[in-house]
């Protein structure tokens, strides 16, 4: 039987028009492309249009789109393009990668425990936001979204060497603080070794 939940398998149920495979890629990356639609916006009424405008668009599109690369990639750049656009059409300047914020957007493991994980993730969160916008971002999608550099390098328009210096960049840092997290998060440590490996 072939499986029909991955990302593949809801795009073609999409092309034969099943809306429960939409509502289902919709529910499985609409924050995720919210938050990072958001540092590009900084807008969050703006960013869940933009973010709501790419599905409309899949599904109206839905008989005669080709994706090449994979579904997620798909979607993170078709919402950074849609967001461009959209500050283009309101004439208004998009904010310096450097100086733009972005929302967490981490799942918690299992097992820890939500409260405990929630003040570990604002920890984490706070240390990332540290970084420079764009070397953030980039730890963001390749951390946390796991999507390769050649994906993060499409999406963000730089090359791939710039995604591998900028991860480079970001581990260092965050290591530089890991005695302290490991202070406090002894339970977490197989998060926090995830994290920066």
């Amino acid at each position: 039987m072939r499986d029909t939940t991955t990302d593949e398998a809801l795009l073609e149920l999409i092309a034969s028009h099943d809306e429960k495979a939409l509502e289902a890629l919709h529910r499985r990356y609409y924050k995720r492309l919210c938050d990072f639609a958001y540092h590009i916006l900084n807008s969050l009424p703006i960013t869940e249009e933009v973010v709501s405008d790419v599905f409309l668009q899949l599904w109206l599109k839905r008989s005669d789109i080709t994706i090449r690369t994979k579904v997620k990639s798909y979607l993170f750049s078709a919402v950074r393009n849609q967001a461009l656009n959209t500050l283009k059409k309101e004439d208004q300047p998009w904010e310096d990668i450097e100086t733009a914020h972005l929302p967490p957007t981490t799942q918690a493991p299992s097992t820890i425990n939500d409260l405990e994980y929630r003040e570990f993730e604002q920890e984490v969160d706070t240390l990332l936001r540290t970084l420079p916008e764009q070397r953030q971002l980039i730890f963001r999608l390749n951390r946390f979204e796991g999507l390769r550099y050649k994906e993060i390098a499409q999406i963000l328009g730089i090359s791939s060497n710039t995604v591998q210096n900028q991860m480079v960049a970001a581990v260092k840092h965050l290591v530089s603080h890991y005695p302290n997290l490991v202070a406090r998060w002894e339970s977490s440590l197989s998060l926090l070794l995830l994290l920066l490996s």
